[in-house]
């Protein structure tokens, strides 16, 4: 019962892989249709998530190969040094996973927060610009109700 459940999770885990490769390789094929339109820091950022999530995914298909291989080194009574040193090597592939996703994570993060806050910066320049026309109507004179106000008569 531990084999196939093994094999199933390690299939499972190959499979899954394969489809996230193909859907981030057909997401990017799609992104270079427009590359031209697209401002460089976008298309820099996308390439360089591609590069990260494709070698995430690529390295998910390696653990799944990993389950396999490792479950018939138990399985065939190899040496116990082997199987620590083969499950440790495993191990650090799943933190390396790890760092790649905290990394995909903060990345996307930040480039989102800049853009955030640039978007933020331009609405103020924006709103600040449509008050001054506000104040200032027709042919530039300031109506008489924002002089009465600025004078502090309220008549």
């Amino acid at each position: 019962m531990e084999l196939w459940s093994s094999i199933l999770v390690g299939s499972l885990l190959i499979l899954a892989a394969a489809c996230f490769v193909r859907w981030h390789v057909s997401a990017w094929r799609a992104l270079a249709a427009r590359a031209r339109q697209m401002d460089p820091t976008e298309l820099d950022f996308r390439r360089r998530q591609l590069r990260r999530r494709t070698q995430t995914s690529g390295m998910l298909g390696l653990v799944g190969i990993a389950m396999l291989v490792g479950r018939l080194l138990i399985v065939w009574r190899a040496h116990p040094t082997l199987i620590l040193l083969f499950w440790g090597g495993v191990v650090l592939l799943v933190l390396w996973l790890g760092l790649l996703a905290v990394a995909d994570m903060a990345a996307t993060q930040h480039y989102f927060g800049r853009l955030r806050q640039s978007y933020l910066v331009e609405q103020a320049r924006l709103r600040a610009q449509l008050r001054r026309m506000e104040e200032t109507r027709g042919n530039g004179q300031a109506d008489e109700e924002s002089n009465r106000k600025a004078k502090g008569t309220g008549e």
